[in-house]
């Protein structure tokens, strides 16, 4: 529902400052739709926030990319990138300001449930989301960026390696070993 309102009103703000813009209000607002659940779903997996605070960085993102557009300069690839850089600055940004490593308690979970389940699967259900929420909060930002783009935005180890600027090796190595460790806890715990 918040997601129907802030698009509707960042859509009407592109529209009253077409004047000398490079980039048209109406391919800004298509740009806007073909990208925002991705720049949603990679703020939230880096910000580990309340949905409230994931939103108002994703609506940030674009505002500031409106403003910054003509600055751009790229194809379609590259605008995913750009959008990411800005998302990844203003979540920085935001954790300094906050601190806000802490798990957010009112996940919509709902969403990844089976409706259908039993009142015993639905509890170990949310039992074993809230273990995984907690460990990935313990991840360094940086390796929890690689699996948010990884398995929330469903890059490739090459994509996630030129965006980080770092070597593919490392950027897979990484990815196993934090699974490895991950899965060893899950046992664990």
């Amino acid at each position: 529902m918040a997601e129907i309102s802030t698009l509707q009103t960042i859509k009407r703000w592109f529209k009253s400052d077409e004047q000398n813009s490079i980039v048209d209000a109406n391919d800004f607002a298509r740009l806007y739709d073909q990208n925002y659940l991705i720049v949603f779903r990679y703020v939230y997996g880096l910000l580990n926030g309340a949905q409230q605070d994931v939103e108002d960085i994703t609506a940030e993102t674009f505002m500031r990319a409106w403003a910054t557009r003509y600055r751009f300069t790229g194809n379609d690839q590259a605008v995913i990138g750009w959008l990411l850089r800005i998302a990844r600055n203003l979540v920085i940004d935001a954790s300094r300001r906050k601190k806000m490593h802490a798990v957010d308690d009112n996940i919509e979970i709902e969403s990844l449930l089976d409706t259908n389940a039993t009142p015993e699967v639905d509890l170990m259900s949310r039992e074993q989301t809230a273990i995984l929420w907690n460990m990935l909060v313990s991840l360094t930002d940086e390796t929890r960026e690689m699996l948010v783009l990884r398995y929330m935005i469903g890059w490739q180890v090459k994509q996630i390696a030129a965006y980080l600027e770092m070597s593919e090796n490392n950027v897979s190595v990484s990815i196993r070993r934090t699974l490895n460790r991950l899965q060893h806890n899950w046992k664990q715990s």
